[in-house]
């Protein structure tokens, strides 16, 4: 049996002057985040949690067939079980020692490391010399110098050094930096070591590498799927379709991405979860991979329904994706959802339609963000889906 812990602040937990993320949006999101991942209780695992999810959603969940997840809650746990965090922190590594088998970990110092945007980029110009990156800098001015000896009519991205599923990215046009510009940066420096910037560049499609990297450096389970981002790389959803001719050009180089960064990580002395991301832009009329726009040595959060969907036997096409509930016009309880969606409603003995994955409150408090499951048999059928949803429900 494993339990998992999912702590969504692991990104922001590794900034060495971490001070905000317990009240910023980000950290507030973060917090959130395990009861979005309730299908990680399933197949007779467990997830630890803040507060019992409402009975209510659960027996919605059991209504539409699927398992019912299995919660303990914080500070309890399973004594006996396998300890699964979403990422190697502090925090996880104090809760793994109250388990009976405490689990074999890395080092906090390789994680903290391999995590950091510093070592993807170094990784990106050694293995595949890639010329997006501009550099890395820790104060405005020196952004502003080297902006400004660019092409005027150049984007950039501004990232921290430790970001949270890119939420932090910030966009910029001018080679002179705005008051705005130069206060996300003051913050994110307040809190982290430095701040990288890169070329923006017009995405056309977003694929997410992920793998297990065992202690003698063997990949297991390395498997690509399509990712739905903003422009600007914030993650909206994920797509599981085996049969995608989309992505399928692709594959060949991202696996060997996959494989040359694992054998870094293993030098590093690093094992356990990784997900990269990489995207495919235009230039001029051309498509063009860029091979390592994010490393990320933890789980992903979309693993409860990457699990899901192989357990249904990879025969679908599944699109999970994160609303922002402000945006939402849902009904108050789930029997009303069930017959608002109509014939959207999933059904359990086709596997076909839409799905709220997450609860719309906790301890009497609405959730931040609404997850939601689209699941046909074509992309086709689920952007219809989706669609209808969105129609029905987007303010």
């Amino acid at each position: 049996m494993r339990e998992y812990f999912v702590n969504a602040n692991f990104d922001l937990s590794l900034r060495p002057r971490r001070s905000a993320e317990t009240v910023d949006s980000r950290g507030r999101q973060a917090s959130e985040m395990p009861h979005h991942l309730l299908l990680f209780g399933t197949e007779g695992d467990s997830v630890l949690v803040d507060a019992a999810p409402d009975e209510k959603f659960l027996a919605y969940l059991e209504r539409a067939g699927l398992s019912r997840p299995v919660t303990s809650i914080l500070p309890g746990q399973t004594p006996d079980a396998h300890f699964v965090p979403f990422g190697w922190n502090e925090e996880a590594a104090q809760i793994d020692l109250r388990y009976t088998r405490p689990t074999p970990h890395p080092p906090l110092d390789v994680v903290k490391r391999v995590n950091g945007r510093r070592f993807a980029a170094k990784l990106e110009r050694e293995l595949f010399e890639d010329d997006g990156i501009l550099g890395i800098f820790d104060t405005p001015d020196e952004i502003e110098a080297c902006v400004s000896a660019r092409p005027p009519e150049q984007e950039w991205l501004l990232k921290s050094e430790h970001g949270n599923a890119s939420l932090g990215n910030r966009r910029f046009r001018s080679s002179r930096l705005s008051r705005s510009d130069r206060e996300v940066i003051r913050r994110l420096l307040a809190e982290d070591a430095c701040v990288l910037v890169e070329k923006w560049r017009k995405r056309v499609l977003d694929i997410a590498t992920v793998f297990e990297l065992d202690s003698d450096g063997t990949v297991k389970d390395l498997y690509a799927y399509e990712v739905v981002n903003t422009a600007d790389g914030a993650y909206i959803g994920s797509i599981f379709d085996r049969g995608s001719e989309t992505l399928e050009p692709w594959l060949p180089a991202v696996s060997d991405v996959a494989l040359q960064v694992a054998e870094r990580l293993a030098e590093e002395g690093y094992f356990g979860p990784v997900c990269l991301d990489h995207f495919v832009w235009l230039e001029g009329g051309d498509r063009r991979l860029r091979r390592l726009a994010d490393l990320n040595a933890r789980l992903q959060v979309s693993a409860p329904i990457l699990r899901l969907w192989r357990s249904w036997g990879a025969d679908r096409v599944v699109y999970w994706r994160l609303f922002a509930a402000r945006k939402l016009n849902l009904p108050t309880n789930y029997l009303e959802l069930e017959t608002a969606l109509g014939g959207d409603a999933f059904d359990a003995a086709n596997r076909r339609g839409a799905l709220v994955t997450s609860p719309f409150q906790v301890a009497g408090k609405r959730l931040r963000r609404v997850g939601v499951l689209l699941v046909g048999d074509s992309r086709a059928e689920i952007d219809e889906v989706d669609l209808r949803f969105r129609e029905r429900f987007e303010r």
